[in-house]
């Protein structure tokens, strides 16, 4: 009977030792409440997006038994995942697109300083149009019914600002972006608007000659202080680009964040391991298996106008440390190999000469 308790319940706790003989384990709740104190919960993208993918990459880097388990999260896009890091208990570390998090700081929804930092830059989300071949560039949607995700998405705050910069009024619809592609096949909307890390899977899944593509976004003045610019090639999605003639496009920052929080705190503890092993292990994620997108990441890449969390901010300066040392060395090294000095030099010559130095760094640098 025992036993067969023990089965049922194998998922939930585990079963307790049998009465006869010493239990060599610490007792349940001593274990449950040491798990608790190491477990990070890390919300990002809702099923099959970018950002989920992300998030349970880091959960399998950063497992370290019962030192840290990150939990990755399924979220309802950026904005949701803001006030999640805010408000729900168990949610400590959140992905959310940058214009999101600029932009309900703007409108108050949350304070700027003393609450959300940030503790890496990530990658860039690309803005990606599907629409029927019929339509030709982003103006054809004017006045035309458009799907932008989730109602109070960060997707759907991207869109009203992409939309806005390019003076197009179309009409917002807010299907799952499974339910959008159906609706896009049938001509019953003119276009959905997906915003994801590439490839977005989904995306992927469209077969060709369905008459669907990816409408252009050129870069211009107005979208310049909010867009980086980018592309979609036929690497990402054969069968809705063609080979050679990538679809302009343009992108925004995802950004690992969380909440200031006392340093004695066990939430800071969770969260200090968290940022240690994120750094330490960072050189996992370029190993085959891992999404793409880690090869966009710099850990030492700065968020301008927002305070990173003070454990990361700690291991970038002692990463910028080493590396000035290491470089000072390098410069040491070809002053003694081509017999100069900057002793006497002013300021000029001596920065003619380090971009000198640079140079043959990079003559002399290995494959």
């Amino acid at each position: 009977m025992i036993g067969r308790l023990c089965a049922i319940a194998v998922l939930a706790l585990p079963c307790p030792a049998p009465a006869t003989g010493a239990d060599t384990r610490a007792a349940d709740p001593v274990r449950i409440a040491q798990a608790s104190n190491a477990t990070v919960g890390l919300i990002g993208g809702d099923a099959g997006s970018t950002d989920a993918r992300i998030a349970a990459d880091i959960a399998a880097v950063l497992d370290d038994a019962d030192r840290l388990r990150v939990l990755p999260m399924l979220g309802n896009g950026s904005v949701a995942n803001i006030a999640d890091l805010i408000y729900l208990k168990g949610v400590d570390v959140a992905i959310v697109h940058a214009d999101a998090l600029a932009q309900t700081m703007q409108q108050n929804a949350i304070p700027k300083e003393g609450s959300v930092q940030y503790i890496a830059k990530l990658y860039q989300e690309e803005i990606h149009i599907l629409a029927a071949k019929t339509i030709v560039s982003p103006a054809d949607l004017n006045g035309r019914p458009v799907n932008a995700g989730r109602a109070g998405s960060g997707t759907e705050l991207t869109a009203e600002t992409l939309f806005k910069a390019l003076h197009l009024n179309a009409s917002f619809l807010h299907d799952t972006d499974l339910r959008a592609l159906d609706r896009l096949r049938r001509n019953e909307i003119a276009a959905m608007v997906v915003v994801g890390g590439k490839p977005v899977p989904l995306l992927q899944t469209v077969p060709p000659g369905t008459g669907l593509h990816f409408l252009p976004i050129a870069l211009n003045a107005e979208l310049v202080d909010s867009f980086l610019p980018t592309s979609l090639d036929s690497r990402e999605y054969p069968s809705l680009v063609t080979i050679d003639h990538p679809v302009d496009t343009v992108a925004i920052g995802a950004v690992l964040i969380t909440l200031a929080t006392p340093s004695d705190s066990l939430r800071a503890k969770r969260v200090n391991r968290f940022v240690d092993l994120l750094f330490d292990r960072f050189g996992q994620f370029s190993q085959p298996g891992f999404h793409p997108k880690w090869s966009e990441v710099s850990l030492s890449a700065r968020v301008p106008g927002w305070t990173r969390y003070p454990e990361a901010q700690a291991l970038v300066s002692k990463q910028d440390q080493s590396l000035e040392a290491n470089l000072r060395r390098a410069f040491d090294t070809y002053l003694n190999q081509t017999g100069q000095s900057i002793e006497g030099l002013d300021a000029a010559r001596q920065q003619a000469l380090f971009q000198d130095f640079l140079r043959w760094r990079d003559k002399h640098a290995g494959p």
